[in-house]
């Protein structure tokens, strides 16, 4: 059961909702059976949601009703033109659209540097003219598609059920979907205002429309809500924007779980339902399924890639049917290409049209279907499972006592610490939810209740990274959820065990007391060959700093395939010189990877968790002088390297960390290798990559590693991109791989998911059966595949106890099998090179079988990391793909990594969340490259927070929001008495525009002007106009030109915040003028500690300002012109020579108003010694001058 979350684009993606409504009659609300349209083909009509729906009414009966119909000229208006659904009037800006490539073209020409040489020049303005032609316009976004899905069991349920079942189930289902909006609208739904969105603004609610389906495109039972959540809200204020979806998406996981833990509240008030665990595997969160709903039935329902026993045909049923079509008819089994095209053939025999049906129609289907599986009446068992369930408590949120909340709060705390560093209050929730799953409430109102204090409790135990906010706010800008400028979910978490071990580490880093060795004996063995190889440069040089450093705890970075393991080999022969044999051990994360290191090495290896439990032990401890090398460091939780590296300290040992900041970071609470890197300046590192055999990918590798999207073109033209849809990527990567095999090369696909990964499993094993090199029949195991004799398979858990002399069983070891045992033992035989079985069998017990073992043709990119093979096949998945795990897929094989990009099937994406144009394969990577999954720590976490509260840009962007709603009764008495034509004034006051506008004057009155005076002379000219020409931006663009040909003038505005940006005029409510008034000061000092720094450091800008002259009076006059400067700087983001940077970098009225201010004072700095005497000082008032020409 899940609540998934899409964005769905404008224009004419919503009529796929509107293509399996039934015809029906009259209004329909989410409280109507859905047996009423039980005879009607298609599903029920869409409904209207959200309390948003009351500011779509102006009180003269031009708004829609909760559980009304929803009407095609609805949804065309409002998703399709992001009007009102009924009038049609604008509600805020129009969707965005892509300026002409002419027009975007030019713009970035002109901002082309003058003096830049012709034929640089050249040179990129093709480079301009080649982007430009290959962006693709985005579609907006017109909403979210929020996809309520009950688990399978609820929809197995109810579509055998009788009548007055279904009602009740689909009650629940609906009941627990409100409960979730009601939540989102409470806690989530908001929009943002100011630069960056710097501030949260509450909004009237959200409008939704949700359609109700029956079933899936194979037509089986799976009832889901589609419940279309509109972009378009209003403020407080009553201004149209954006829904603020950042704030939607970080909440998505937790209205998730709250939808799951409703759900079961709801089955259990109207139904007596209970609810039961199930195991979804490692690394996933616990599922849920009604109790007592067999799991042949729940099958027997999932028919698009399993098929059924009633005849229709699955992928995977169809392909192998022709398979044995193609040997009957050939007399030999089809090549591993003809495999693949008759999958493909497979997939477009078995995809169903999305056909409709009456539910009478399916409901018979379902429950005949459901009759033949279980041997009994469908209807008369679905009765059966409600007198079946045991009657169980339900609790009030005061039957839970204080010191129950606590405990529960401390293991959510525990839980999410053992998978992040840091976390919101949203990672609460969502736990806190899943720790409540098994807790049956009377109601949802008590379980939130609970959830509430247990989440409070949370937060309470956790170690709160973001400052606490300490400036003054309005009175109103604080409710609920925090203050507007920050928001209770917006604060960072961590554990103080977290933040210790992070500092301990720190420590350990800059500790220099550890052995060391002398200079000349290193260099003495970095010389010699090692292994009849001799050490690179940067090799050498990395060897030589970790061994002469002294450092407790040290580094060695290195890309992929850089050479860690023979530089390591140095570093060992210079140690066991000095230090005598045994001096140097290894650890890794997992023993697979201890084993590797130990055997490459020569040395004692053991992975991390087995080392810390013996230590614990008092069995193994580290000597004096001993090296410890933790090969793929960056997969080593930060709890375990504390631990390890306080040991090391103790013991007067020295630790070095291998890895790679780039790769993939521990699954546990990670980012503490990454933390280390960036902490010490310069650290040993590798920068050359040996692994692969041709030049070009060393260099791609590396470019790859830094997320240069350039490089994909390498890629690209070596022919190392593949793409197309998931069906045909994953027979193009098996077939791939299965020829590599064949021709004896150590080869692996990689996926970067389990369920992929058992899918690649079950495709290469249904084609080696019908090869006749594997037995169809086998062993289950968990993830539902089989293993049978001939089977490659991987073991997935440490067991000491099974060994083969010196070697045991191993997390990752692959294995080939020799024989089954009827018990549901297998005899396996570790795989040597080429993946050949060689050596003895080794029995792995039947319970050992069922939970830890699985099929090895695939891995995930995780089990993946260190491994060194001839060829890589990789799938990829856009949608899920970070940087890190492209990167490291991507370099695993010496001879060739290919990558097989997954694009979108129009027949399996429902219409309306498709993309307005395909992305090609490289489109698809720039996305992966932008994503990173890298862990950041609490301690870099606490720094940016802090940074962030107190940073100059925070302050200025504050202050912005405030100024403008200072002024806006004072702007909107001017606009009351302009001049304008009758026809206008209206188009003016309700303009998505408007603020623009209120921006325009206070600018024209803090430059010293009459606003009565400028909209008396301008506002007569505006006339009615299109859509294309906004009566209210014209006019700001008017008086914005006015503003600009003037001189300042007379001004009763106060004055500028740093000499530079405008201060609201009087009158301010008290609250308002004391929140102003603290951040003026906090920009003030922010601006010249800017200043301060660029002058102590002679940055080139600083020097043109010349030097103050020798008195008191002179030092100020300078400072104060000075800091304005520096304000501009920081303001717009300059980062050239020139103080005010080019004026062609001006971006907006506000932009090139206030660089006229900063311009002003940068002249008089530079003129200031051209008289003997010291310019007067500066007064708020200057001279008056005449406004004629307006």
């Amino acid at each position: 059961m899940v609540m998934t979350i899409r964005p769905m684009s404008a224009g004419r993606g919503y009529e796929y909702l509107l293509k399996t409504v039934a015809a029906g009659d009259g209004d329909r609300d989410l409280g109507t059976p859905l047996t009423r349209y039980y005879t009607e083909s298609g599903s029920p009509p869409g409904t209207w949601l959200g309390t948003g729906l009351a500011s779509l009414d102006d009180g003269t009966g031009t708004g829609v009703d909760e559980g009304s119909t929803v009407t095609e000229e609805h949804l065309a208006r409002l998703l399709g033109q992001g009007v009102h659904p009924v009038t049609g009037a604008k509600l805020g800006h129009a969707y965005p659209s892509l300026r002409p490539p002419r027009e975007r073209i030019a713009d970035r020409v002109a901002k082309l540097a003058p003096d830049m040489p012709a034929a640089q020049r050249e040179v990129m303005i093709q480079d301009i003219r080649d982007e430009e032609a290959a962006r693709k316009p985005k579609s907006a976004i017109a909403g979210f598609d929020l996809t309520f899905s009950p688990p399978k069991s609820l929809s197995t349920l109810w579509g055998v059920a009788d009548a007055p079942m279904q009602e009740l189930l689909a009650q629940a289902h609906h009941a627990a979907m409100r409960d979730t909006v009601a939540m989102l609208e409470e806690r989530v739904a908001s929009t943002r205002v100011g630069k960056g969105g710097i501030a949260r603004m509450p909004i009237t609610g959200v409008i939704a429309t949700a359609f109700d389906h029956y079933d899936s495109r194979a037509a089986d039972p799976q009832l889901h809500t589609h419940l279309v959540v509109s972009n378009k809200v209003q403020g407080e204020d009553g201004k149209w924007r954006s829904l603020d979806s950042r704030r939607l998406h970080k909440a998505t996981v937790a209205l998730s779980a709250s939808y799951n833990a409703y759900l079961i509240d709801h089955t259990a008030d109207l139904l007596g339902l209970t609810w039961e665990p199930v195991d979804r595997g490692k690394d996933r969160n616990t599922g849920w399924e009604i109790t007592g709903i067999p799991a042949e039935l729940i099958a027997e329902f999932s028919r698009r890639s399993t098929g059924s026993s009633g005849g229709v045909e699955g992928i995977e049923q169809a392909k192998n049917r022709l398979i044995r079509d193609y040997r009957d008819a050939h007399g030999h089994a089809p090549s591993p290409d003809t495999i693949a095209r008759l999958r493909q053939q497979a997939t477009l025999e078995t995809r169903p049209e999305k056909e409709l049906h009456s539910l009478a129609e399916l409901t018979a289907d379902w429950r005949e279907r459901a009759t033949r599986l279980l041997g009994t009446d469908a209807t008369t068992w679905a009765q059966d499972v409600l007198t079946r369930t045991p009657d169980a408590s339900r609790l009030r949120a005061e039957d839970l006592g204080a010191q129950q909340v606590e405990d529960l709060a401390a293991v959510v705390v525990m839980t999410v610490a053992d998978r992040r560093s840091t976390w919101t209050r949203w990672n609460l929730h969502a736990e806190a939810m899943r720790q409540l799953m098994s807790t049956r409430f009377t109601t949802p109102a008590e379980r939130t209740a609970v959830l509430d204090q247990i989440v409070a409790g949370a937060e309470a135990q956790s170690l709160r990274l973001t400052p606490e906010y300490d400036r003054a706010v309005p009175g109103h800008y604080v409710d609920g959820s925090g203050n507007r400028f920050q928001s209770s979910d917006q604060v960072a978490y961590s554990s103080q065990e977290i933040l210790d071990a992070e500092h301990r580490l720190l420590k350990h880093a800059d500790d220099t007391s550890a052995p060391r060795l002398p200079s000349r004996m290193v260099a003495r063995h970095v010389s010699r060959k090692i292994q009849g190889v001799r050490l690179a440069d940067d090799q050498a040089a990395a060897v030589t700093r970790i061994a002469c450093s002294g450092r407790s705890l040290d580094l060695l970075v290195g890309p992929a395939g850089a050479g860690k393991t023979t530089a390591l080999r140095g570093l060992h022969r210079a140690w066991t010189a000095r230090h005598g044999q045994g001096s140097v051990i290894g650890l890794a994360p997992s023993a697979a990877a201890a084993e590797v290191l130990g055997e490459s090495l020569g040395v004692q290896a053991e992975n991390t968790a087995k080392f810390l439990y013996e230590h614990e032990r008092g069995r193994w401890d580290f000597q004096p002088g001993q090296l410890i090398l933790l090969d793929e460091a960056s997969l080593a939780g930060t709890l375990t390297l504390d631990r390890i590296a306080e040991h090391a300290g103790q013991a007067g040992a020295k630790l070095v960390l291998v890895g790679d900041p780039a790769q993939l970071s521990s699954v546990e609470t990670g980012g503490a290798f990454g933390m280390l890197v960036r902490h010490r300046p310069g650290p040993p590192t590798l920068t050359d990559a040996r692994r692969f055999v041709h030049e070009w990918e060393k260099t791609a590798s590396l470019d790859l590693r830094r997320g240069k999207t350039a490089v994909l073109e390498d890629y690209e033209n070596h022919g190392r991109l593949v793409d197309g849809s998931i069906e045909r990527m994953l027979d193009a990567a098996y077939t791939a791989w299965q020829q590599d095999r064949d021709e004896g090369l150590a080869t692996l696909m990689i996926a970067g998911n389990a369920e992929m990964v058992a899918e690649l499993n079950t495709r290469a094993r249904e084609d080696l059966i019908a090869d006749g090199r594997v037995e169809r029949d086998g062993i289950g195991l968990h993830d539902g595949t089989t293993a049978g004799v001939g089977d490659l398979v991987v073991t997935r858990r440490n067991d000491r106890q099974l060994s083969l002399g010196r070697s045991w069983v191993k997390n990752g070891d692959r294995w080939s099998v020799a024989r089954r045992l009827e018990n549901g033992a297998l005899a396996v035989r570790r795989l040597g090179p080429g993946d050949q079985p060689a050596g003895a069998e080794l029995v792995l017990p039947a319970e050992y079988v069922a939970e830890d073992v699985e099929l090895g043709y695939a891995t995930t990119v995780h089990r993946a990391q260190g491994a060194s093979v001839d060829t890589v096949h990789a799938l990829v998945d856009p949608e899920t793909a970070s940087r890190e795990l492209f990167y490291v897929a991507m370099t695993r094989g010496k001879q060739n990594n290919t990558a097989y990009i997954i694009q979108p099937d129009p027949h399996e994406i429902e219409p309306h969340l498709e993309t307005a144009e395909p992305l090609t394969r490289i489109e698809q990577l720039h996305r992966v490259l932008a994503r990173s999954d890298a862990d950041l720590s609490a301690t870099e976490t606490l720094k940016h927070e802090v940074d962030r509260h107190a940073s100059l840009a925070t302050l200025v962007h504050e202050y912005d929001v405030l100024a403008r709603e200072a002024q806006v009764e004072r702007s909107a008495a001017y606009l009351d008495v302009a001049p304008f034509p009758e026809a206008v004034a209206d188009d003016v006051f309700t303009s998505p525009h408007y603020e623009q506008l209120e921006a325009a004057i206070t600018r024209h009155e803090a430059t010293g002007h009459s606003p009565t005076r400028v909209l008396t002379a301008l506002a007569p000219r505006l006339q009615p106009t299109s859509d294309e020409a906004d009566p209210a931006a014209h006019l700001a663009s008017m008086i914005d030109t006015a503003t600009a040909q003037m001189t300042h003038g007379r001004t009763s505005t106060p004055g500028r915040v740093g000499g530079l940006i405008a201060r609201p005029a009087e009158p301010l409510d008290e609250d308002m003028r004391t929140a102003l008034r603290q951040r003026e000061a906090l920009i003030d000092a922010a601006a010249g500690a800017a200043l301060d720094e660029a002058v102590d450091h002679k940055v080139g800008w600083a020097t043109q300002l010349g030097a103050p002259g020798p008195s008191t009076r002179e030092r100020e006059w300078w400072r104060a012109h000075a800091v304005t400067i520096a304000l501009y700087r920081q303001r717009y983001d300059i980062q050239s020579a020139a103080p005010l940077g080019s004026d062609k970098d001006v971006e907006s009225p506000q932009q090139a108003d206030e660089r006229r201010t900063a311009q002003v004072a940068y002249s008089r700095l530079r003129t200031q010694h051209s008289s003997s005497s010291l310019p007067r000082p500066e007064r708020t008032s200057a001279r008056r001058t005449s406004e004629r020409g307006l």
